[in-house]
């Protein structure tokens, strides 16, 4: 008896997306400053590089029916490129990878002390030599002004290309996030309990803020007023810069591994609960004042793990512990489904700049990266 089986669908995810499995946990997906390439870092220290030009993007793919006018795309009929890999374990994941110039990425080597560069093809190569400290924190200044390199209590501003020494000082409380503000004219530097403020420009300290929390990372909102971090113990950290002061948000149901700004929305949103948190700018929470919070999606059963807000429009992207990733008009219950929930957490998400494109990590080791068509979000 012949048995007909029905062909398996293809959803809108399988048509616009690409995707690449790397065999471990990703920590991190980050696009260079010009979206030309993604760098993917991996718990046991190994990177991977994508390049982000589709030679079947879905706009060359797309066709409308006469009949009916509707825009259908079709599927892909081209093996994808596979992925540049480093060598084994190059990269400390701890510290992280940072854009450098137009196209590259710097990063801690795996033995802790030594400063790598990667172009946006996944060459690799030493910036600076092995120094005694071990490097704690890194990050860079716009174009090729330096490397910020942080060594317990000691913060470096070193030569991108050579390593040359460009500047330094010592702060009072070692440091674990360096986070350098829009206007790249401040930084601020957390560890310890507190959080440190200094100008970019000799790096002479503005001001010095108790700030107490086991952070998972720091970032300025777009007017420079607040630091905002997410903590492994299931809070906030709010500071406010201005008035030199801090505050703690507690009682999320998980720890909160993600925290962003949409310019275009005005809003600050949040990872660490059943859907994404949210408050109006500048009125976050803070003290007795508990602010304008924005509802953002419909709540679920699934924690939110990350979020990452769209560079030009009031849309984020949203990625749970049970693998589904959705698109959100911020302050709107309304949420587009992108990708179905398949239980492989979706550890890490990041648009490209110009935000035709959105990044995406998996705890099992899956990268992808969506391509939107330019008339899905009209």
């Amino acid at each position: 008896m012949t048995q007909h089986l029905t062909p398996p669908s293809i959803s809108l995810f399988d048509l616009i997306a690409r995707s690449w499995e790397l065999g471990s946990e990703i920590i991190d997906v980050q696009f260079n400053v010009i979206g030309s390439s993604v760098a993917v870092t991996l718990a046991d220290g190994a990177l991977a590089f994508l390049g982000v030009k589709d030679g079947e993007d879905p706009e060359t793919r797309m066709r409308t029916e006469a009949d009916t006018g509707r825009a259908t795309i079709r599927p892909r009929t081209k093996p994808l490129p596979v992925p540049v890999r480093s060598e084994g374990a190059i990269a400390d994941p701890d510290t992280g990878l940072c854009q450098v110039a137009q196209q590259g990425f710097a990063f801690v080597h795996r033995e802790g002390r030594e400063i790598w560069r990667a172009t946006a093809k996944g060459l690799t190569l030493r910036v600076a030599k092995a120094k005694d400290a071990t490097v704690t924190a890194l990050a860079a200044l716009p174009g090729k002004r330096g490397l910020l390199v942080a060594r317990g209590c000691s913060l470096e501003v070193m030569s991108p290309e050579n390593g040359e020494a460009l500047g330094s000082a010592e702060l009072a409380h070692d440091i674990r996030y360096i986070a350098l503000s829009p206007g790249a004219d401040r930084l601020a530097c957390w560890g310890s309990g507190h959080v440190t403020i200094l100008a970019t420009d000799g790096l002479g300290p503005v001001a010095d803020i108790a700030a107490d929390g086991a952070l998972t990372g720091l970032c300025w909102s777009p007017d420079e007023r607040w630091l905002v971090g997410g903590c492994d113990d299931k809070a906030l950290l709010l500071v406010d810069v201005a008035k030199g002061q801090a505050d703690r948000i507690e009682g999320f149901p998980a720890p909160i591994a993600s925290v962003d700004f949409s310019r275009k929305a005005e809003a600050m949103i949040s990872s660490g609960a059943f859907r994404v948190v949210g408050w109006r700018m500048p009125d976050l929470p803070f003290g007795e004042h508990p602010g304008s919070p924005v509802e953002t999606g419909k709540p679920g059963l699934t924690v939110v793990e990350t979020v990452a807000a769209h560079p030009t429009r009031d849309l984020c992207a949203v990625g749970y512990a049970n693998g589904l990733i959705t698109i959100c008009q911020i302050g709107k219950r309304e949420e587009m489904m992108l990708r179905e929930g398949d239980g492989d957490p979706v550890s890490a998400l990041a648009w490209s700049p110009d935000g035709n494109h959105l990044a995406i990590g998996t705890g099992k080791g899956k990268a992808e990266i969506v391509t939107f068509p330019r008339a899905m979000f009209k």
